[in-house]
């Protein structure tokens, strides 16, 4: 991805942020960007390739925050915490102070589908993790990728779900503690 990708790509963030995906033009893109919108349009024929490669940014910039948090991290509990931080926490926040930007977070139309290739790295990067606790999930009849399916679908559900900060909380600790007793840590 060029320079000039991240530029666009960060000025679509920042629109789909204040205005919503459906609401956004390529015309506020372009000019967030600080180009016109036949540049814009070389680059991206539409808002939905667009808005694909921003998700697919958002997911690449939280996997490289919680790889390069986890080097200092010597448990898998603060491994996971980190992880609930940076990659469901800080959008929950998001969420509530700029509620149209949860539509960049979840796609629309063919978008979803996106969505979900986007998040897939997130998903492998639990599933890494919860790998090194193999016996112990066999021992529950679960694999470490079915485990972080479960959690990341789970935990990602709760950015729309929970009615404040501290229910947030409470929901992802119940996740969690569920989860460590999978891993034979709890």
């Amino acid at each position: 991805m060029t320079d000039r990708d991240h530029k666009i790509l960060d000025a679509a963030i920042a629109v789909f942020a204040r205005y919503g995906v459906r609401k956004a033009t390529m015309g506020d893109i372009a000019e967030q960007a600080g180009m016109s919108r036949p540049t814009l349009y070389a680059r991206y024929a539409n808002k939905d390739e667009i808005m694909a490669a921003a998700m697919q940014l958002i997911s690449e910039r939280v996997i490289n925050e919680v790889v390069e948090a986890w080097q200092s991290a010597e448990t898998i509990s603060e491994r996971i915490d980190i992880f609930l931080d940076c990659a469901i926490v800080r959008f929950f926040d998001q969420i509530k102070q700029m509620p149209d930007s949860g539509d960049l977070m979840i796609g629309s139309g063919d978008g979803a589908a996106t969505h979900l290739g986007a998040e897939q790295g997130k998903i492998d990067l639990l599933a890494g993790l919860f790998d090194t606790r193999r016996d112990a999930l066999a021992a529950h009849g679960m694999t470490a990728a079915e485990l972080a399916d479960f959690f990341y679908a789970s935990a990602s559900s709760f950015k729309f779900t929970a009615r404040d900060g501290k229910h947030l909380e409470s929901l992802l600790a119940t996740l969690k503690s569920s989860v460590m007793i999978m891993l034979g840590e709890g």
